[in-house]
């Protein structure tokens, strides 16, 4: 099944697509129970994604029920620039920074990955240790190198906590070299996925994952039910079929979660 396109001219247009996504999920995730799982990018990802999830409707904002994770971090500090929990931080409410699930950053790279771990497995999953963490909204940008979180072209993530839902890197070829990222299986598993993708340098992967092309960490991402949205602008769109082709989304719909 294609993904589900969505092309803007430019990033309010972008904006208001994501809002209008946001909103569509939110009202059905509010009618279950449970926490609302949310997984975010960092990258050229924050100021976009904050707009549009500001700009939903009040009653769908339950602070209560809504827990943010990173898809990936530097190993740094929250307090650094390079942080990406630091990014989002400095644009939401300081009141509301507990809605953010933190990769518990200590002096061990392998025990910090552990630790995150056992927060998806707490906060996510508490009562199915053993499966695999089930994102409710999956947030993810790319490179033109086609890597998404910090899972790069070669793999150079190393899975080590115990079901293999996080891993470390300690070669990142964009620096910090040390990060934290998902691992596939995690990213895989998620109940709906959306990229976030801007700019002509990064047309040839939104490309990659039209095709179901593997051999790019982005398109390898897809997750396993198929609900996949691409938010793109016409830069990173240049590359798609036109329109008006057969090779057009796919129309049928898949039902909005299990």
């Amino acid at each position: 099944m294609r993904p589900e396109i969505h092309v803007s001219g430019d990033d309010v247009e972008m904006v208001t697509q994501l809002k209008n996504y946001l909103t569509k999920r939110l009202k059905y995730l509010l009618d279950m129970p449970g926490t609302i799982g949310i997984g975010v990018s960092g990258g050229s990802m924050p100021p976009i994604f904050t707009k549009a999830l500001f700009a939903c409707d009040a009653d769908l904002l339950n602070w209560k029920r809504i827990r943010i994770f990173m898809v990936d971090e530097r190993y740094v500090d929250k307090d650094d620039e390079q942080s990406n929990l630091g990014t989002y931080l400095k644009l939401f409410p300081p009141e509301l920074a507990y809605v953010f699930v933190p990769i518990p950053i200590c002096n061990d790279l392998s025990l910090t990955a552990r630790l995150y771990e056992d927060n998806l497995r707490r906060i996510l999953l508490p009562e199915q240790s053993g499966t695999s963490p089930r994102f409710d909204l999956l947030f993810l940008g790319c490179g033109p190198d086609g890597h998404t979180a910090s899972l790069f072209p070669g793999d150079r993530a190393e899975h080590v906590t115990e079901y293999g839902w996080v891993g470390v890197v300690q070669d990142s070829p964009k620096p910090p070299k040390a990060r934290i990222t998902l691992s596939f299986a995690s990213l895989k598993f998620a109940k709906h996925s959306a990229f976030i993708i801007s700019g002509a340098p990064k047309a040839h992967v939104v490309r990659a994952i039209w095709d179901r092309d593997n051999t790019l960490p982005a398109s390898m991402a897809r997750p396993y039910n198929d609900r996949l949205t691409l938010f793109v602008d016409e830069a990173a769109a240049k590359s798609l079929p036109s329109r008006d082709s057969s090779e057009e989304s796919d129309s049928r719909s898949p039902p909005p979660f299990d």
